[in-house]
């Protein structure tokens, strides 16, 4: 994957549109590169827009919404209304364009933010939502978006820290770079789990120890059954003597109740019967008197009632005239009330005609007002609305003032509108005219300065091309010298290293003669030589040790003259065919411009005559505040007109509010009170019940005094009827007649009582003789031993039985818990098994991995990790330096990391023995280590290394430099380092510039 574009607009600090486009000068030609800029410029702005636009998060905020925008005010510069973020890239599939976006509405809320891809080979956009467009990119490039971070973004400063640390804290220290918390969770887990299960069979088997606790021994177990078998025998023979002691005892109990009952019998039957003596001695008497008159009870009773009835029409006759005066007086204060509150001289007579023509003259006159009233509240609502433009400060309730402010507005907009018609002709011209007049004029100026300012930038961009041209004449100038000078270095490097090489293949043709020497013995004769004497065969003449290493030495140097002689081959190649290029390009461009400045000059001829030394923004502004007073003249002209308007509104106010007055002075001298209907209803209807009582009052008053006359005769004839009928029985009036009478509750009540009283008389002698028979069949049924002694065996069985039952309780209950403990003893067993079982695995996983703290899981991936880690560290070194290899150390060494000198035969050192600038390679090949363990088998040709360089000194940060140019020949990647270090600029020829302004903002600039 290699990044080749980079766009975005108003991100962060960075205010406008930017574009990087790494496919472009200088980075074709300096593929490393330098991000610079003063703390909080916006250097990781970039890399924010990488992560932005491919998985819509960013490393110091995480995932992005419209809400954590919002909330973070992040992302979005300030007092801006939208952003995007766009990066292409190059992928296996092709190359891509993927876009992060967000922008407000018309209200200035933000809307939802927006993702697409676009396959730019294709020149298709991708039908994807928004959420599927991160993964859509993880698919592309083959990273998620932790694996790309760790893979772009190199963590030089955390490793120099690793290199260092002590064995536990580099295992913290790379469980955070790596990102593999995972294992210590995963650790934990395994212990929770094991304890889990742990504690939960523990529980059981405490539970099946206390369960035993409780057993009973087997001999013990079974007298408890023997026991219980005896008490339930000696329980079924008490229950037998309890059920023949309670049928003796029944039979005892029911003659005692009998005899009990028979005496009780006898007591109530002479208590009854001088009860019933008594009766006829006190009221017999006057019970038969009044049964006699009882004959000519209906008379009676018609007589009492006529009586009653003439009583009654008297006292009707009496209160109804007595209300009949009560009336008459309400009349007369009626009659007061709707002459003093309605001016309304009424009679019984004439009352309802003047009342309707009254009410139909005061409402006809309430309606007028109240139809003046609304017109006044439409027209005052008019005016309001109408001149609320106008922003005047006196009130409409307020009518003069408001009138008066209207005038003086109104000679003020009058006098205004003067000049500008004076200004601009409007007698001769209207203001529309006059508008697209200027309108026109300030397009055609408008769009002279757009010409005007991209002429310039075509000047410009001739400009920066002719430098360019001469800068690759510069650089270039010099390279087909070096190229001979190398050549000449090139020849005698293997000319030497010819003539090293064949000394060295001397020397072992002579180390293979050796074993001869060694088989020499004096006075034999050499196979080789046929000598009998052998001067050197002890001591053998040592050539010189260095042979091997010169030709080594030579080979590296010719290896790096070729590379060298390639490389200066390559960029005379690529100068030449740039110089061309940029030469076509001039020679296009100039004369495109003399086109295009000529076609400048005669579109915009007239426009150019108006204008000095090209000052465009002068004559804008000449015109945007020409066209201001020409909006404010449109407006005067539209104010006039209402004014006019509202001086007619408010004089029809005027009117209404002198007619509404007029209206309430007639209602109030018709009426005195506050609420007509209300009062007008009130009277009315007190007047119409007053009359309504007074006639029904005479109504009953003459119905009454009818009836009257009516009774007092029928009450003769029949008291002469009855008298005549009494008098035989002795009664000489009949007053004296109804007083023997008996009120009729009292005659039945006594009637009643003397019934009860031969009834009962009649029932208890049945019963007397119901039980003498029974009283003398018990007697003959039971023996002759006493009640008490019946119940004194009964009490002695009954308490037996009780004990038995207590004793047998407490062996059933003992039994039963032994069976209940043994069954929960048996089943805790089972459970204890099959939770064995089902724990099996987590007891293994806990003794292989599993602790409180995750470490013993962690260590052992950390180590793992870590292996891996130094082994692609050491492949990374071996293209940064031959002399150092990573390791980690051994038993008896420094807990930090080793470093194995090559160039000392092999030697092991502490990292912290290191030059810093030793120390950042090594910690820069651990960095690109972790980008390879990300990537995997994914090539990431865009690396960006993030600080780390400010505590370097001067020649630690030459070699640091030197490095990181021979990692980026060798390996064609793309690397930008972000500093603030002012140093690089002297070394990065290549370099992105952020700077800040005083309000905040910064501006990008690619050297």
């Amino acid at each position: 994957m290699k990044i080749l574009k980079i766009a975005f607009k108003n991100i962060n600090s960075l205010r406008g549109e930017h574009k990087i486009d790494f496919t472009k000068e200088p980075f074709l030609q300096n593929s490393l590169f330098a991000i610079t800029g003063p703390t909080g410029s916006g250097k990781t702005t970039i890399l924010d827009v990488i992560s932005l636009a491919l998985f819509n998060q960013v490393p110091r905020l995480g995932k992005m919404s419209t809400t954590e925008v919002l909330k973070k005010g992040a992302i979005l510069t300030r007092n801006q209304s939208d952003a995007f973020a766009e990066i292409t890239y190059q992928c296996k599939d092709g190359i891509f364009a993927s876009k992060w976006e967000i922008s407000t509405n018309r209200n200035g809320n933000l809307r939802d933010y927006h993702m697409e891809i676009a396959n730019v080979t294709g020149n298709t956009l991708l039908d994807l939502k928004k959420s599927d467009v991160p993964t859509k990119n993880e698919e592309l490039i083959g990273l998620n978006y932790d694996q790309f971070i760790k893979s772009v973004v190199l963590a030089q400063g955390e490793f120099a820290k690793f290199l260092q640390v002590p064995k536990k804290e580099r295992g913290a220290l790379l469980e955070k770079i790596t990102g593999t918390e995972i294992y210590r969770r995963i650790g934990q887990e395994v212990f929770l789990k094991h304890k889990e299960h742990a504690k939960d069979i523990d529980t059981k088997r405490t539970k099946i120890e206390t369960y035993k606790e409780q057993l009973l021994e087997e001999s013990i177990f079974a007298e408890k059954q023997q026991q219980a078998e005896k008490l339930a025998a000696e329980k079924k023979q008490f229950q037998q003597e309890l059920e023949r002691l309670a049928k003796e005892l029944d039979l005892k109990n029911k003659l005692q109740k009998e005899q009990n009952q028979l005496k009780q019998t006898r007591q109530q039957l002479e208590r009854v019967a001088l009860q019933k003596e008594e009766f006829d001695t006190k009221k017999g008497e006057a019970l038969k008197r009044h049964q006699e008159i009882q004959l000519f009870g209906e008379e009676l009773n018609q007589w009492q009632s006529l009586q009653n009835k003439l009583k009654d029409k008297k006292q009707e006759i009496t209160v109804a005239g007595e209300a009949i005066q009560q009336t008459k007086k309400q009349r007369d204060y009626l009659t007061e009330r709707f002459k003093d509150t309605f001016q309304l001289a009424v009679t019984p007579d004439d009352f309802s005609n003047k009342v309707a023509a009254y009410k139909d003259h005061v409402r006809t006159l309430i309606a007028e007002r109240s139809t003046i009233a609304a017109t006044y509240k439409t027209t005052k609502s008019h005016i309001e609305t109408s001149a609320r433009p106008l922003n005047l400060t006196a009130s409409v309730s307020n009518l003069i003032a408001f009138q008066k402010e209207l005038e003086t507005q109104e000679r003020e907009n009058s006098a205004a509108y003067q000049k500008l018609e004076q200004q601009f002709d409007l007698t001769n011209h209207s203001v529309e005219d006059q508008q697209e007049k200027l309108q026109q004029k300030l397009r055609l100026i408008r769009q002279a300065e757009k010409a005007h300012r991209d002429l310039e930038n075509q000047k410009s961009r001739l400009q920066e091309q002719q430098n360019e041209l001469k800068k690759l004449e510069s650089q270039s100038t010099n390279l087909p010298e070096k190229l001979s000078k190398l050549k000449s270095e090139i020849e005698l490097k293997e000319a030497r290293l010819e003539a090293k090489q064949h000394k060295l293949e001397v020397e072992q043709l002579q180390k293979q003669l050796e074993d001869f020497r060694r088989d020499l013995k004096p006075d034999e004769a050499c196979p080789l030589c046929g000598s009998v004497h052998h001067p050197f065969a002890k001591h053998i003449p040592q050539e010189e040790n260095g042979l091997k290493k010169a030709v080594n030495q030579l080979e590296q140097e010719l290896k790096a003259l070729n590379k060298s002689f390639a490389e200066h081959q390559t960029a005379l190649k690529q100068f030449t065919q740039q110089s061309t290029d940029l030469q076509q390009r001039i020679h296009t461009g100039t004369a495109d411009f003399q086109k295009v400045q000529n076609d400048f000059k005669t579109q915009f001829k007239t426009v150019l005559e108006e204008i000095q030394d090209n000052d465009f923004t002068a004559i804008e502004n000449i015109l945007e505040k020409q066209e201001q007073e020409l909006a404010t003249a449109k407006k005067l002209q539209e104010t006039r007109s209402l004014y006019a308007n509202l001086k007619a509104q408010t004089q029809e106010l005027q009117k209404l509010i002198d007619s509404g007055i007029e209206k309430k002075k007639a209602i109030a001298n018709l009426f005195k009170g506050d609420k007509f209907e209300q009062e007008i209803s009130e009277a009315e209807t007190s007047w119409n019940r007053n009359e309504q009582a007074n006639a029904q009052q005479n109504q009953l008053l003459k119905a009454a005094q009818e009836t009257l006359q009516k009774l007092e005769k029928e009450h003769e004839t029949l008291n002469s009827d009855v008298l005549n009928k009494l008098k035989p029985k002795g009664y000489d009036a009949i007053e004296a007649a109804i007083a023997n009478r008996l009120n009729a509750t009292q005659a039945q009540a006594w009637a009643q009582e003397n019934q009860e009283l031969e009834n009962e008389l009649l029932r208890l002698k049945t019963l007397r003789n119901k039980l003498l028979e029974e009283v003398k069949t018990l007697t003959d049924a039971t023996d002759e031993i006493p009640l008490e002694k019946l119940l004194e065996q009964q009490q002695i069985k009954t308490n037996a039985l009780t004990e038995n039952e207590k004793l047998a309780g407490e062996v059933s209950r003992i039994l039963l818990n032994q069976k209940q403990y043994l069954k929960w003893i048996s089943d805790l067993k089972t459970q204890i098994d099959t939770e064995l079982k089902n724990a099996e695995h987590w007891l293994i996983l806990k003794d292989l991995i599993g602790d409180s703290k995750g470490d013993k899981f962690n260590d052992f991936a950390q180590d793992l990790t870590l292996t891996q880690l130094l082994q692609l560290a050491n492949k990374r070194l071996e293209q940064l330096t031959d002399r150092y290899r990573i390791d980690q150390p051994g038993d008896e060494e420094d807990d930090s990391l080793v470093a194995i000198d090559e160039h000392m035969g092999g030697q092991r050192r502490s990292i912290k023995t290191l030059s810093g600038g030793e120390t950042f390679i090594l910690s820069l090949a651990l960095a690109l280590a972790l980008s390879d363990l990300a990537s995997r088998n994914i090539e990431i040709n865009s690396l960006f290394i993030d600080e780390g360089f400010g505590t370097l000194d001067p020649e630690t940060l030459d070699q640091t430099l030197d490095t990181l140019e021979v990692l980026q020949a060798e390996s064609a990647k793309m690397i930008g380092v972000i500093s603030h270090v002012d140093s690089l600029k002297e070394r990065i020829a290549t370099q992105i510039q952020l700077t800040q302004n005083g309000q905040g903002y910064s501006t990008l600039n690619v050297v």
